[in-house]
């Protein structure tokens, strides 16, 4: 994914962000389920060959046949009202499937937007973020694209959660789990998957 289409996703989804709550009315943004600070998620998928852009406009291919399961703990460490919040996440993940048998650690700061003109329907909200990942080994797929592959790369999370009001505590969570070089900068090769899992709150 370029730099100028990179840019140009982030634009667009916080105008959507932006839109979506000047339209809603500030009464119904506002959250009534308790203040819960720590979260826990179980999330894992299938790995594509793709970018982030095919990724979201559902054009990528899911078959080469390797997986990541993952295990999260996150607190919250600022809120700014009801609409913005953030967090700092641990992960620990395993890799299995055709090409790959390894392990992944990752921490990350995300930042989450809450407020949706739907969310008394189901509650909603878009979280994104960036750390560091390490894998326990090299992975086969990431050295096939390019023979520099390493253990430490950074990452990135674009998620959102989807739950019902009456039951505050639990989400369905959509993530992509997406690890580079950040253009050379960390440095080289690439690794994406698109997860679905559940999130609890306490």
């Amino acid at each position: 994914m370029t730099s100028r289409k990179c840019f140009w996703v982030v634009i667009q989804i916080f105008l959507v962000l932006i839109l979506s709550n000047v339209s809603a009315n500030s009464s119904d943004n506002e959250k009534t389920e308790p203040d819960y600070k720590w979260f826990v998620s179980i999330y894992g998928g299938p790995r594509t060959e793709e970018n982030l852009a095919e990724i979201a406009t559902l054009n990528a291919d899911y078959s080469d046949g390797n997986y990541v399961a993952v295990g999260a703990l996150a607190r919250e460490i600022y809120q700014y009202k009801q609409w913005l919040s953030f967090e700092l996440e641990g992960q620990v993940g395993k890799h299995f499937g055709s090409d790959n048998d390894h392990w992944e650690l990752v921490g990350l700061v995300l930042g989450r937007w809450h407020p949706f003109p739907w969310d008394k329907y189901i509650d909603t909200s878009f979280a994104m973020g960036g750390g560091l990942s390490y894998y326990s080994d090299i992975s086969e797929t990431e050295l096939k694209r390019d023979k520099h592959a390493q253990h430490l790369l950074g990452y990135l999370a674009f998620e959102f959660t989807f739950g019902f009001p009456q039951y505050p505590r639990w989400d369905l969570m959509l993530r992509i789990h997406h690890r580079s070089g950040a253009k050379g900068i960390i440095g080289q090769s690439v690794s994406n998957y698109l997860c679905v899992g559940l999130k609890f709150a306490f």
